[in-house]
């Protein structure tokens, strides 16, 4: 199923993990009192910083379908799958939070999503697309 939309983390978020690596590894090359052994380890933790931080870049950390929405706070956790008719309320938490309160295998569930990480603008987006598709309106928190 495709999804009507996407929502990215922030741009300074999702580089601050890749030019770490690149700091990383520039520094163990520039450290001439270390030894092989370490600048190979410093070496080998940028380059997996700097992978990981290329699949976060790409990641899209809430996706809006037309029957349910996803959130996947980072590529390797699991997802979470919310359809819209099991939604009971959801309410923002300051600018950072929104609490969702939805119906799953017979029992009321209760998640806390992290939009923080979304620009202002991309939240308000988002808030906007769930208040639409949602039964409820969202109580302000």
């Amino acid at each position: 199923m495709e999804f009507s939309s996407a929502f990215r983390a922030k741009p300074i978020d999702r580089l601050v993990q890749p030019i770490g690596g690149i700091i990383i590894i520039a520094y163990s090359l520039m450290m001439t009192a270390l030894s092989m052994e370490m600048r190979f380890f410093l070496v080998a933790v940028g380059a997996v910083a700097i992978a990981f931080g290329i699949l976060y870049h790409f990641h899209k950390v809430f996706k809006v379908y037309e029957d349910h929405f996803e959130f996947k706070k980072t590529p390797i956790s699991p997802s979470l799958k919310i359809y819209y008719s099991s939604v009971e309320s959801f309410e923002k938490v300051g600018g950072s939070k929104l609490k969702v309160l939805y119906m799953h295998s017979g029992e009321i569930k209760r998640r806390t999503l992290y939009i923080g990480m979304l620009s202002k603008d991309d939240r308000d987006k988002l808030i906007e697309q769930l208040t639409a598709r949602t039964p409820v309106l969202p109580s302000k928190g």
